[in-house]
């Protein structure tokens, strides 16, 4: 399927069922779903398809999955489904669908903030099922709790692929990486610092024009800029530095700081983290201390993003190795307030 990729959101669709229900992804969200066109299949086809995935409608919606069909408005495609039990969940769109198919029914699964986390061609229940328990992972569910607080943070599941993560941690293994530093004012002037008492960690800075530098710009630009305009009305316009960084158990650690503190660093709004490896280490996650004791510890390919005003802290990294994208986002207004500085 050409025109979408993973962690981008799904193309919006408005339409309604034969019943007269309006569908848009504005009333799915909240919800994981999975979107199945039937542009490419033709009404015949398209009727043997809804059939063979009739057997996976109970387990879909037992894990709390929506299964949609996208149709386009042609009378055939209602004659077709006539007498078909999914007719309800077929939404015929009031426009054309804006993705070229290209291996005939390809299957969308998205998760409950409408990002895509998995793809592939489905011809029977099973496949879909298949395709289903992959994505599990990736659908990001757990518990519904009572919460009494929680630190003002941003939480976006499935940025980067499995596959993205491995070639940022090896492109990290096979470069020149070097301690941390600290942006710290010295005699009025600012300085960087080496004080591994507060901050200890190996890391890169990516360059511009490198191919990792540009998958995390893109990151940034399509993925991230936009979610921060909906949470917290933002216009991200500038990626500060953008670094991998390791945190070890041998003494990974950043202790209780706020990122624009520094002169230099004044410009700074948010801060971001993407995890690359949350699964292979134990430690690291992000504290809050001036709103909770939560372990804030995202999935791999899923970022956390706050301001950077926050006072935060980076714990230690107790067992196994922690791999983590880092920069900072601010807004052209921001930079304006610099330059004037």
């Amino acid at each position: 399927m050409v025109g979408v990729a993973l962690g981008q959101r799904a193309p919006e669709v408005v339409g309604a069922t034969e019943g007269g229900r309006f569908y848009s992804l504005e009333l799915q969200a909240g919800r994981p779903a999975v979107l199945l066109p039937l542009h490419g299949c033709g009404p015949a086809a398209a009727r043997v398809l809804l059939e063979a995935l009739e057997p996976a409608l109970a387990a879909l919606a037992e894990a709390g999955t929506d299964l949609v069909f996208l149709a386009p408005q042609d009378v055939a495609y209602a004659e077709a489904f006539a007498d078909v039990a999914l007719r309800d969940a077929v939404v015929y769109l009031a426009s054309t669908w804006p993705v070229q198919d290209t291996d005939g029914p390809v299957a969308l699964l998205i998760d409950r903030g409408g990002r895509i986390v998995h793809q592939t061609p489905v011809y029977d229940a099973d496949d879909l099922l298949r395709a289903h328990d992959h994505a599990a992972p990736r659908l990001l569910s757990e518990p519904s709790r009572r919460c009494a607080s929680s630190a003002p943070v941003l939480i976006l599941p499935n940025l980067l692929t499995p596959a993205d993560c491995r070639i940022l941690i090896e492109h990290f293994e096979k470069a020149d990486h070097r301690a941390g530093v600290m942006a710290a004012v010295k005699d009025g002037q600012p300085v960087v610092k080496l004080d591994e008492s507060k901050k200890r960690r190996r890391e890169i800075q990516l360059q511009d024009g490198e191919p990792a530098h540009e998958m995390i710009l893109t990151v940034l630009a399509q993925r991230c800029a936009p979610e921060i305009k909906r949470a917290f009305q933002a216009d991200i316009a500038h990626a500060d530095r953008i670094l991998i960084a390791r945190y070890d158990d041998s003494g990974g650690y950043f202790k209780r700081h706020r990122d624009d503190a520094a002169p230099q660093t004044a410009f700074r709004e948010f801060a971001i983290s993407i995890n690359l490896n949350t699964e292979a280490y134990e430690g690291g996650e992000l504290l809050f201390p001036e709103f909770d004791d939560h372990r804030y510890s995202p999935p791999a390919g899923a970022a956390i993003i706050f301001s950077a005003s926050l006072l935060h802290e980076a714990a230690a990294v107790t067992r196994g190795s922690r791999y983590v994208v880092l920069s900072f986002l601010c807004t052209a207004r921001a930079m304006e307030r610099m330059g004037a500085a």
